[in-house]
C-alpha cells in the first residue's frame, strides 16, 4: 500500500435493528448493472456484540438455507466469554472457536471472520476496540459463502439470526485488516510547522507540531473505509470545546488528550487520555448526522506524540510493540510496512480514562 494509500475494501451490507441495506457494486457506489456474485470466495463478515464474560450459550448471528443445498452460518456466544463459529456447507462443516476471559462486565466485542478459498484460509479474530485487543484463529479448509445469505442477512430476509447483542453487521468481498485502526475524518487540519494541513495529505517524510510544541517526522499515513456504526460510529467535536478553533469529526474510539489543574488535581497526571464516546454530551461532542460507512485516516508518528488537529490535542496511532509480532503485523493495515520501519510505543503516552472517571471530569469543568 502507497503511502496514505486508503484500505480499499468495499462494504455491500449493513445492517442493525433499524434497518439493512445490501448493494452488490458497494453502498454508496453509483453503478449501474453491477455484476451479481453467486459465490463469495473471498470477503468478510464483521459484526460488533455487546456481552459480559460470562454467558449462556446463544445465537449471536446467523443465516441458514436449504437450496440449492443446506448450508447454515451461526457465530455463538460461548459460557464464559467468547465466541464459536460454526459454517455447513452441504456435507462439510467448518468451525472455529475464540475464548475471551472477561470481567463479568458488558463490553463491546468486533468479531471478524475473513476468508480466501483460493488461499485455503480464512481467520476468525476478536477484538475489544476500547482496550485495543485482538486474539486470533485461523481456519482451514474454509468453503465460500453465498451472495444470497449474504444479502438475506444484510436485509433481515428468510431464516436469519440478529440477537438484541448485536450493535451491526457488515459484509464485504474483501479482506478487512484487524488490529491498529484509523481515527480521523481525512479532512481534519493537522498543525505542522508550516500551517495546518488536511490529515489525509500527510506523507512519510513530512513533519507535524505535537501538543508540546516538538517537530517530529511523519512515518506513515493510514487510512481506511468502515461501517459507519458501533465503535466506527463518527462523533462530531464542536468548537470552542477542547479549544477548538472548528468542529471536526473523529471516530468514537479517538484518544483526546486532556490537560489542567484539575486533571492534575482528581488524577494527580499532568495530562490524560480520553476516548471521544465518553465526551458526548450533547454540547461539546455529539454524534454526527447518520451515514452508511465512513473513511478515516491516522498518522503514525516514531513515539506516539500527540498530534494538534484545530487547536484540540489529540493522540497519533498508538501500535505497541506490533513490528515484533509478524503474524499480527501481517494482518493489521500496515502489512505492507517493513517491520524495520516501524516505531515501538511501549505504552500510550497518558493514563486512559475509562467512562466514570471521564464522567467526573466533564462534570468537574463544567461545574
Amino acid at each position: 500500500m502507497a503511502q496514505g494509500e486508503c484500505c480499499c475494501v468495499i462494504w455491500t451490507g449493513l445492517c442493525d435493528h433499524q434497518n439493512g441495506r445490501y448493494a452488490p457494486s458497494g453502498l454508496g457506489i453509483q453503478r449501474a448493472n453491477a455484476p451479481a456474485r453467486e459465490a463469495m470466495t473471498r470477503g468478510t463478515l464483521m459484526f460488533e456484540t455487546n456481552m459480559a464474560g460470562h454467558v449462556r450459550p446463544h445465537d449471536l448471528l446467523g443465516v441458514a438455507h436449504p437450496v440449492p443445498w443446506a448450508r447454515e452460518l451461526i457465530f455463538r456466544a460461548i459460557p464464559g466469554g467468547g465466541i464459536a463459529m460454526v459454517h455447513r456447507h452441504n456435507d462439510t462443516i467448518n468451525h472455529a472457536a475464540i475464548r475471551w476471559t472477561g470481567d463479568g462486565r458488558a463490553h463491546t466485542l468486533r468479531v471478524t471472520y475473513a476468508w480466501d478459498t483460493s488461499k485455503d484460509w480464512a481467520r476468525l479474530a476478536l477484538e475489544q476496540p476500547e482496550r485495543a485487543q485482538v486474539v486470533s484463529n485461523t481456519v482451514h479448509a474454509p468453503n465460500p459463502l453465498l451472495a444470497q445469505d449474504m444479502r438475506d442477512l444484510m436485509l433481515g430476509r428468510g431464516a436469519h439470526t440478529l440477537s438484541r447483542e448485536v450493535l451491526f453487521a457488515a459484509i464485504s468481498p474483501d479482506i478487512f485488516p484487524i488490529g491498529p485502526t484509523p481515527s480521523l475524518h481525512p479532512a481534519t487540519p493537522i498543525a505542522t510547522p508550516n500551517g495546518y494541513r488536511p490529515a489525509e495529505t500527510l506523507r512519510r517524510g513530512d513533519t507535524v507540531m505535537t501538543a508540546v510544541g516538538d517537530i517530529v517526522p511523519v512515518l506513515h499515513t493510514v487510512r481506511q473505509s468502515v461501517p459507519a456504526r458501533g465503535s466506527f460510529r463518527p462523533v462530531r467535536l464542536q468548537a470552542p470545546y477542547f479549544g477548538l478553533a472548528r468542529d471536526i469529526v473523529v471516530s468514537p474510539e479517538q484518544r483526546l488528550v486532556l490537560r489542567g489543574s484539575d486533571v492534575e488535581y482528581i488524577f494527580g497526571q499532568e495530562a490524560v487520555l480520553v476516548p471521544a464516546r465518553h465526551m458526548v454530551n450533547g454540547h461539546a461532542a455529539i454524534w454526527a448526522a447518520p451515514q452508511t460507512t465512513a473513511d478515516y485516516v491516522q498518522i503514525l508518528l516514531p513515539g506516539h506524540e500527540a498530534l494538534v488537529a484545530a487547536g484540540c490535542a489529540l493522540e497519533s496511532l498508538y501500535i505497541g510493540r506490533l513490528r515484533r509480532n509478524e503474524r499480527d503485523l501481517s494482518a493489521s493495515i500496515l502489512a505492507d510496512m517493513p517491520s524495520r520501519l516501524l516505531p515501538e510505543h511501549a505504552k500510550p503516552i497518558h493514563q486512559v480514562l475509562r467512562q466514570f472517571e471521564a464522567i467526573t471530569l466533564v462534570e468537574q469543568r463544567a461545574a
